[in-house]
């Protein structure tokens, strides 16, 4: 699933999980990448690929927050 929302550059995405600590902090009150609604994988590379989970409220917090540019509120 992917917000609608929310459009992803995987190609600028470092790898940092800055976005899937900002939504498990939000959420959970935890810094928790697996408790996270975003999760991000690495490929081969050195590449990463973004993917939301059924439970994504689409609110953008990950976007905010993201320092590269891999995701971005429309």
């Amino acid at each position: 699933m992917k917000p609608e929302n929310i459009t992803v550059d995987e190609a600028k995405c470092v790898g940092c999980i800055r976005c899937e600590l900002v939504c498990s902090h939000f959420y959970f009150d935890r810094y928790n990448p697996l408790k996270a609604w975003i999760t991000i994988m690495p490929t081969t590379n050195c590449k990463f690929q973004i993917d939301f989970t059924e439970d994504c409220t689409s609110c953008g917090l990950c976007a905010e927050n993201c320092a590269f540019g891999a995701l971005k509120l429309v």
